[in-house]
Formats: C-alpha cells, structure tokens, sequence
C-alpha cells in the first residue's frame, strides 16, 4: 500500500479544502494476495471490529464489508481518508507498511466497483453472480444501520450496470464461474470420463460442476442436509451419500469437489490417512472451491494426494476481453464512476456541467471554423480532427476540474462564472 494512497490533500494556493465527501475502498483480493492472506484477513474483518477500530468518533459516515470468494473488501463514505484508512487497518491487523492491501479514492474506487459487479474483476471473468452478491452487501449491515443511503445506492448502481458491461466486454456468462473453472482444469489435466466424483455441498457452485461432469463421471453427492443430497442425486441421475460415510467414498472417488460454506476444513489429513492405505497407490484429486478453504493445505504433504485451490483455479477462469471490447469496457466504466462520484457532490456537478457545456460550445465553434478553411477533407479526416479536439479539451478540462470539486461551493462557483466569462470575450 503507497502512503500517497493514505494521505489527505492538504490547503494549496491558499485556498483552505473543504470538508468533502470522499469514496474510499480498501481490499485485497485474488490478483493482489495468497488465499492464506485473504483467510486471515476474512476472519478480522466484521463490522463489529470495524466499529471497535473507528472508535467513538468514527471517521466514516457509512461502511459496507463486501466479501466473495476471492476478495475481502471494505467501502465507506468518509470526510477523512487518512483516519478511516488507519482505522482499517487497525480493524484488519494489518500494518502499512505490508503492502497487502490496496486503496482506491472517488472515481478509481467507483471503477473498481464496477469491475467488482460486472464480473471482471473476479477469478471467473464475466461471473453474474456476484453482481447478486454487490446487490445485497448493503443488506447485510448491523440491524442499527440504514438498509439505504448513498454508499447502498451506489451499490445498488453498480449491480444494475453489471449486465451492460459484461454484454460490452463480450464475455460469456454461460460457463463463467469458479466451477466452470475447476471443470476445465479437470478436463485438460485429470480425464474425467468413467471417473467416480464426489461432490461434498448442494450449493450453487456444487450444482453447476455436477450437471457439467455428469455425462463423463459418476456422481456422488455428499451434504449434512441429505434430503438435499438426495434431491440434487434424483434431478442430475446421481447417487446421494451421508456425510458420514465420507471415509469410504474417499476411498473411491477419483476426484472430490468441495464447495460448502464451512468455517474450518472438512477434509483434513487425519481423515485422509485411512482412505489413502486403502487405495493401494490410486492418487486422488481433491477441487477446493471454499472460500474459507473446505480442504485443509496439510493434505498436500500426503503421497497420491493432488490439491487445488481457488489460486490454483485462477489461470483456468481467466478469458479477458478483446483488446477493443476492453478499450470500449473502461470508457463505459470511467463515464459511470463519474456520475457515481457526481452523486455524492451535487452542487459541485452542477457548475462543473456549466464549464463543460460552455467548453463544448467553444470546442464545437472553433472546429467547425477550421474544417471551414479545410474544405478538402475527407469524411475520416473531418472525424479525426473533431475527435483530437474533443480529447484535447477533456485532458486540458480533467485536472482543473478535479481541483474545482474540492472547493468550497462559493469558491468554486466564482471560479467558474470567472472562466465562462474569459471564454465568452475569447482570446486576448
């Protein structure tokens, strides 16, 4: 974590900021920390922990705890990053200086979110479900709390564009998802066809690697509900085993897929030792989709025993977007974060939009007037130079802009009028 992130704007020109607003995210997920990184840190962060850490005083006014199973993550509105940084980290046990957690601030934040609900952000590229998993964060908040709010209607924003944004990326939800993932590994490395395969949970997860290996494997279906086992067993032609008979089915399965929402892990070494006597050699491939983990990490030390986590998983789910998809992808999702930061500072939108339209009808005159001179160019060209005047203006418009929403609003008004003014009396 850079201690830029963590810093607060200080007074500049001697012009005193503000108290504003601020979007902050501070996480971890897949692509930045190991999943025993991302284990630890789950079992710290809670809103209760969070509260303790903000102190009587907290430094944010609302605070949402997003956690899927690669990410723990933790977005508040706040008038003092530095503080609720610091509070963060207390929270999570985490000094600065283990850069193990990255920080995001007002529109890279609501970027992020956007990536974080469309999928694109996730181990299984495109994955629709988390876009459930963003709807409902802001639910999941202490009673006390407000189920509303700004921070849960951005929220709520961002789940709504996820659709849109994937269908912009091109990429397919259809096998988007951590099984989809361990399927494929499956495929290309440990046949399946003729294989026995236990699944240990009836979830979601569990469901989908079931109806996609069932045509190649045999299925055993394992869970403490067995009623479930038993109904998911009679829709996929698979056969429902008791939990407690899991020492003998791990004696038979070729392959185990775990994915149960479990605290500690199901599958430990001392429940493998008998099976793997037993075995007479035969290795045995144990799936782990548990976040926390459902197989504990001691089991790779065993002869014949093959684990593979949702790390292992991650190269198998990555199918990014085309290059152009991409390049179109980040233009919607900076728009959107625009409009989402713009939600939070509605006086300072209002006469940002006055500069930008009056910067707009400048840029539109003075173009017009050069093609006017340039009458042989073609239809592209034409394009070309309306297109390099439009960028130039938004690069030129970007920081001073910035600068103008951290005013004070009479401040920043006057400005404003100031330099639609001088635009109006034109050069000189």
């Amino acid at each position: 974590m850079s201690r830029e992130a963590l810093s607060s704007p200080g007074p500049s020109d001697g012009v005193t900021p503000p108290v504003a607003l601020h979007l902050l995210v501070i996480g971890t997920n897949h692509r930045t920390s190991s999943l025993d990184v991302r284990e630890r840190l789950l079992g710290k962060a809670s809103y209760p922990s969070l509260r303790k850490a903000g102190g009587r005083t907290s430094p944010w006014s609302d605070l949402v705890l997003l956690t899927t199973c690669n990410r723990v993550e933790v977005y508040m509105l706040t008038e003092a990053p530095r503080r609720a940084c610091e509070a963060v980290l207390r929270a999570l046990g985490v000094s600065e200086d283990e850069h193990l957690l990255y920080v995001l601030e007002d529109r890279d934040a609501a970027a992020h979110l956007l990536r974080v609900a469309s999928g694109l952000d996730s181990l299984a590229e495109g994955e629709e479900q988390v876009a459930a998993q963003v709807r409902n964060a802001p639910r999941q908040r202490p009673a006390r709390a407000s189920a509303g709010g700004p921070l849960a209607d951005l929220f709520l924003h961002a789940a709504r564009s996820a659709s849109r944004i994937r269908k912009l990326a091109g990429v397919s939800v259809a096998d988007a998802s951590a099984s989809h993932a361990a399927v494929r590994f499956l495929e290309a490395v440990v046949p399946v066809e003729n294989r026995i395969v236990a699944l240990i949970g009836t979830g979601k997860m569990a469901r989908i690697a079931a109806k996609s290996l069932r045509p190649r494997a045999e299925i055993r279906i394992l869970n403490r509900n067995f009623a479930r086992a038993r109904e998911l067993a009679e829709a996929l032609g698979g056969k429902a085993v008791p939990l407690a008979d899991l020492r003998k089915v791990l004696t038979e399965a070729d392959i185990v897929l775990a994915a149960t929402a479990v605290r500690h892990p199901l599958l430990t070494a001392q429940t493998l030792c008998t099976a793997i006597r037993r075995r007479e050699g035969r290795p045995i491939w144990l799936i782990d989709l548990g976040f926390p983990r459902n197989v504990d990490p001691s089991c790779r030390t065993l002869a014949g025993v093959h684990v593979v986590d949702l790390d292992g998983l991650a190269p198998w789910g990555q199918r990014p977007p085309s290059p152009s998809a991409q390049a179109r992808v980040e233009h919607r999702i900076r728009g959107e974060a625009e409009r989402m930061i713009e939600s939070l500072r509605p006086a300072a939108s209002v006469d940002i939009a006055v500069l930008r339209r009056k910067a707009e009808a400048v840029r539109r005159h003075e173009v017009e007037t050069t093609l006017a001179r340039l009458p042989d160019l073609s239809e592209g060209d034409r394009a070309v130079v309306d297109k390099l005047a439009t960028r130039l203006v938004n690069r030129f418009l970007h920081g001073p802009t910035e600068r103008l929403r951290s005013l004070p609003e009479g401040t920043r008004t006057e400005i404003v009028r100031q330099i639609v003014e001088s635009l109006q009396r034109g050069p000189g």
